[in-house]
């Protein structure tokens, strides 16, 4: 039938994932808590995981892990592709997301 999708919060990335935004830690520009992205890379830098996003905002800052928050997008088929390069669609609203954290 449909497909349940789940958000795990802070999990492991790789690239090619599906992820939303819950608080990114910038005092200039931060990522806006709810927004979704797609990892195209992940580095380990002196011993901290940094994933490098592209955000529906247009943002590419990297989610450093230990020091930002987000919610890692898991579908149960994972068959069905939900994204390309130019649109971003997640079932659930940046609303529901950013209520679910508190």
């Amino acid at each position: 039938m449909g497909n349940k999708i789940r958000y795990q919060k802070n999990a492991p990335l790789k690239e090619g994932d599906k992820v939303i935004c819950i608080y990114m830690e910038d005092e200039f520009s931060p990522v806006a808590g709810g927004t979704p992205g797609i990892v195209k890379s992940v580095a380990d830098v002196f011993g901290t995981k940094q994933y490098y996003v592209k955000w529906l905002s247009g943002s590419s800052l990297a989610l450093i892990d230990g020091v930002d928050q987000w919610r890692k997008v898991v579908t149960d088929d994972e068959d069905i592709e939900d994204l390309n390069e130019n649109r971003i669609v997640f079932v659930r609203s940046k609303k529901d997301i950013i209520n679910k954290r508190k």
